[in-house]
């Protein structure tokens, strides 16, 4: 072995013994590493697919009086599908062109009209709920959702801010909450958010 200037090799035995727990360590050490990685990636997929879910929720909703409007005009019924709510739900997931998820509901009037059937379910026992409530908040962010994207002339947020007597910013933190609670009733407990 070659030596430059003031560098004297180290030689270190280990006993075979040793040798096997520093092996075991270095496992240990690179397997819990590898974990929390995974851990982490699980938890970020996680929250990619409850972004994805509300932003399709929200895409819906702003759809929703031209996708009723498709269904309500077609001539075939839904019972002549075999897809259901989840299923045509499920494959919006796939999808992240916010105009070609639009326009794979409304290829088939009998795919718009069973959406169309789910978020009005959804929609009526979201209505029931905030009904039930005792919170005043949520009948206002019922009321608050529906004049933004269900009623027939909806309202802009400025429309919405002043009948409410609110700031715009209010108008905005009850969206966000109400299309939350919609988006977990239209995606089942997938579309939860776990704080």
């Amino acid at each position: 072995m070659e030596k430059s200037g003031n560098q004297v090799p180290l030689f270190i035995t280990l006993t075979k013994d040793e040798l096997i727990a520093m092996q075991n360590k270095a496992a240990e050490i690179g397997a819990k590493a590898a974990m929390e990685r995974l851990e982490q990636e699980k938890k970020s997929m996680y929250h990619r697919a409850i972004d994805r879910r509300l932003h399709n929720t929200k895409l819906l909703l702003k759809n929703y009086r031209m996708l009723r409007e498709n269904a309500d005009n077609s001539i075939y019924g839904r019972s002549q599908m075999e897809e259901s709510a989840a299923d045509i739900l499920n494959s919006m997931m796939n999808l992240y062109d916010d105009e070609v998820i639009v326009d794979a509901i409304k290829r088939s009037a009998t795919r718009t009209a069973i959406i169309i059937a789910h978020i009005d379910t959804m929609l009526k026992l979201y209505e029931a709920y905030c009904a039930k409530s005792r919170n005043e908040l949520d009948r206002r962010r019922y009321d608050i959702l529906m004049a933004a994207y269900i009623i027939e002339h909806p309202l802009t947020v400025k429309e919405i801010a002043k009948k409410w007597h609110m700031s715009k910013e209010n108008v905005y933190s009850d969206l966000k909450n109400a299309i939350e609670k919609v988006s977990a009733l239209i995606f089942g407990v997938d579309g939860l958010r776990l704080q």
